[in-house]
């Protein structure tokens, strides 16, 4: 009577850790949101919730993780890896650079069509 028991409710505590420790890790890798200012679609890595926008696919430019650092790749698409916790995008010229020495909010989109 005990090993059938056992045979019951060992399968059943297996399937609910995988449920809780996969949610758990998927909350984790989840951290900020894209969020609607204005026309653009920006993250925003201090927020949480659901996206109020996606990036047009076929924006160009995401921030990645290289090891220990999010840098800005301009040539590489897809959704962004981070954000880092300082600089912005600023306007010089007619071209929107990311300038990670400045501080305050973004003057302009890169992935806006020109």
């Amino acid at each position: 009577m005990r090993t059938r028991l056992l045979r019951l409710v060992l399968p059943l505590l297996v399937i609910a850790i995988a449920a809780t420790t996969y949610d758990a890790t998927d909350a984790m890798q989840k951290k900020g949101r894209y969020k609607k200012q204005g026309a653009a679609c920006l993250w925003d890595p201090g927020d949480s919730g659901p996206d109020q926008c996606t990036p047009p696919p076929s924006a160009k430019g995401r921030f990645k993780k290289e090891g220990d650092k999010c840098v800005w790749n301009a040539s590489d698409s897809g959704r962004d890896q981070c954000r880092p916790a300082t600089g912005r995008f600023k306007k010089e010229g007619d071209r929107c650079v990311w300038n990670a020495t400045d501080s305050g909010s973004d003057q302009c989109d890169p992935r806006q069509s020109k």
